[in-house]
């Protein structure tokens, strides 16, 4: 059985507003931090923060639903002109955990600064994208299954009989 989760879009939605209220518009850096905080958060403490799915791209790694859909509609909290992102509003902390915002932080410490060719070599390097990225064909994204963002084995197992019924 396959982990899966069911998106938290509020949340998702939440997180990229927490990480542009933390200096970061370029979306390309805040997809990259989005992984980093989702794959810290999956091997500390076992839940992802938004449950969004993840999918090599030629460029690396991205939530789905937050590059494929939120970042083009309007009025869910952020807007896009170009390739950055602007805050419409703050987040909504209350839907933060500690351990979400340890993640975040993570994150953001991870891609804050670097430029587009540091982030893309940092992010190819990871073993969720090199992974997938070979297997696409034709395809623009491939998804990338959770179990190529855990570390060990028993909490790749143990999520594979939970995750489905995780309220995120």
């Amino acid at each position: 059985m396959a982990i899966e989760f069911k998106i938290n879009k509020q949340k998702a939605i939440e997180c990229v507003l927490w990480l542009i209220q933390r200096g970061e518009k370029d979306m390309y850096r805040i997809w990259k931090m989005m992984f980093e905080a989702e794959k810290y958060h999956l091997n500390a403490y076992g839940s992802p923060i938004t449950g969004d799915a993840y999918v090599a791209m030629r460029y690396g790694i991205v939530p789905n639903w937050l590059y494929s859909e939120a970042s083009e509609q309007l009025g869910i909290g952020f807007a896009r002109y170009e390739n950055s992102l602007f805050a419409e509003r703050h987040p909504i902390m209350d839907l933060f955990s500690e351990s979400d915002i340890e993640a975040l932080e993570h994150g953001y410490k991870e891609y804050a600064g670097l430029s587009f060719e540091e982030v893309k070599n940092k992010n190819h390097k990871e073993t969720a994208w090199k992974n997938n990225w070979d297997r696409k064909g034709i395809l623009e994204k491939v998804p990338i299954p959770f179990e190529d963002f855990i570390d060990e084995d028993w909490l790749k197992e143990d999520l594979q009989l939970s995750s489905y019924t995780m309220v995120i």
